[in-house]
């Protein structure tokens, strides 16, 4: 399974309230190609005629034709010189579309022709930040920022221009473990907008992890009042608990945010998550079975359910709730996953063959999941067939990101190639680096024993 900061199974179990907690790193991103997402940062009419020319480049661009695009961008700045530099408009063009490869000649371009606008650095900051570039993400965003500092040209822009440096610069120094220079960002942040909820969720989890959590839920429920869809400012501290290794102090703040509300389904989602961690399969069982009833179309309370119920020993159960899941979200990673390895363990050849059938279709969806890939690897294993489990095996291994579930079926096949050591390195590591639910973790603890 996957989601945002910590595991569910493999990954989503804080999936609705991490989402909320974690903001993304790039700002341009939209499916849709429209004035605003070009130059809405930048004039607070984009949609008005005086700014027809970049609706005509839109045009011009989306039939492919680059060229005539950028004639009109040109016109549209030399009209209104308060819009970015023509290069960063085309590149922010090439971003809305995906088109990659083409974004950073159009930020040189800008660069080149305009060398004091800080936007292209600012682009090429969160590029680097999203593709996990850390060492050019900082040089990227420190330098953007002196820029913004010295940007007087359109104040419009150069608030959202420092909004998105300073919240980027925080978010890359969180990737050091720098929390002093993260909350240093973040307050500058909260003092140009300080009526934005991501900011304080931000300062909340810096502030925590900085072992102030007292301030730190105290934030989380300022951005809850900014922005009700998220989460229970109980549930965000409580997930703080846990990131740093509090599992009382988690649990205390799950129950008191149980209490305030036994029906939101983040809350149900994530305290659940927080009792199959700690092995309360009962209490969770109960937890998930009122959460069944007042959401009933929730995908992660059916996945969550079904985890419990093969936890638990009850696979007829367990199937039935993860096919209610799969009936929410019919390609599901997670689902077809748990469903390979719940079938596989089957008496029925039957139920054996479905393994496979879920097994197979994920790899192919999720060929990149080294999760995905050792699912099939171990389901191939149990089928008896040898040689296409062995391929499957090494590139999920390859391709790294493994739960502990995923590393106890590594260690498993290794070992019955007679590799001892490497079976007990991996169980080893798994535990180390234990997250999320470890749905077997009382096989592999047994299993390691037999091998010390």
């Amino acid at each position: 399974m996957q989601t945002k900061p910590r595991r569910l199974v493999s990954h989503p179990i804080y999936a609705a309230c991490l989402a909320a907690l974690t903001l993304a790193g790039a700002t341009v991103a939209s499916a849709q190609v429209t004035p605003t997402s070009v130059i809405g940062d930048s004039v607070s009419d984009p949609d008005s005629s005086r700014y027809s020319d970049i609706s005509e480049a839109i045009k011009r661009y989306t039939n492919r034709d680059v060229p005539g695009a950028e004639v009109f961008l040109e016109t549209a700045r030399r009209k209104d010189p308060r819009l970015p530099p023509v290069g960063v408009m085309l590149a922010k063009l090439h971003l809305l579309t995906n088109n990659q490869a083409m974004v950073r000649p159009a930020l040189e371009q800008a660069a080149n022709a305009e060398p004091g606008d800080p936007e292209p650095y600012l682009l090429s900051a969160e590029a680097a930040l999203s593709d996990n570039r850390t060492i050019d993400a900082e040089a990227l965003f420190d330098k953007a920022i002196s820029q913004i500092d010295a940007y007087d040209a359109n104040a419009k822009r150069k608030r959202q221009l420092q909004i998105r440096g300073y919240r980027g610069r925080a978010l890359m120094a969180q990737r050091r473990r720098n929390w002093e220079k993260s909350l240093e960002d973040i307050n500058a942040w909260i003092k140009i907008d300080p009526e934005n909820a991501a900011a304080y969720n931000e300062l909340g989890q810096t502030l925590f992890m900085l072992k102030n959590p007292r301030e730190g839920y105290e934030a989380f429920v300022k951005a809850k009042g900014l922005d009700e869809k998220l989460p229970n400012p109980y549930v965000s501290a409580a997930v703080m608990y846990e990131r740093t290794e509090q599992r009382a102090e988690a649990m205390q703040a799950f129950e008191r945010a149980y209490a305030d509300d036994k029906a939101n389904e983040t809350t149900l989602a994530a305290y659940s998550q927080a009792l199959l961690r700690a092995g309360d399969l009962q209490k969770a069982t109960t937890i998930l079975k009122g959460a069944r009833e007042t959401n009933p179309d929730s995908f992660n309370i059916w996945l969550l359910s079904g985890v419990a119920a093969r936890m638990s020993g009850e696979p007829a159960q367990a199937e039935q709730y993860f096919t209610r899941a799969l009936s929410i979200q019919p390609a599901n990673r997670d689902v077809y996953n748990q469903l390979a390895l719940l079938l596989v363990e089957q008496e029925d050849p039957k139920q054996k063959q479905r393994a496979a059938q879920f097994a197979q279709v994920n790899a192919q969806l999720n060929s990149k999941s080294g999760e995905t890939m050792i699912t099939l690897a171990w389901v191939l294993y149990q089928l008896g067939q040898p040689a296409q489990a062995q391929q499957a095996l090494q590139q999920g291994v390859q391709l790294g990101g493994l739960s502990g579930d995923a590393s106890y079926l590594v260690a498993k096949m290794v070992l019955a190639g007679g590799n001892k050591d490497a079976a007990k390195r991996l169980l080893t590591m798994a535990f180390e680096n234990e997250q999320g639910i470890f749905v077997e973790k009382d096989e592999a603890k047994a299993l390691l024993e037999s091998i010390k």
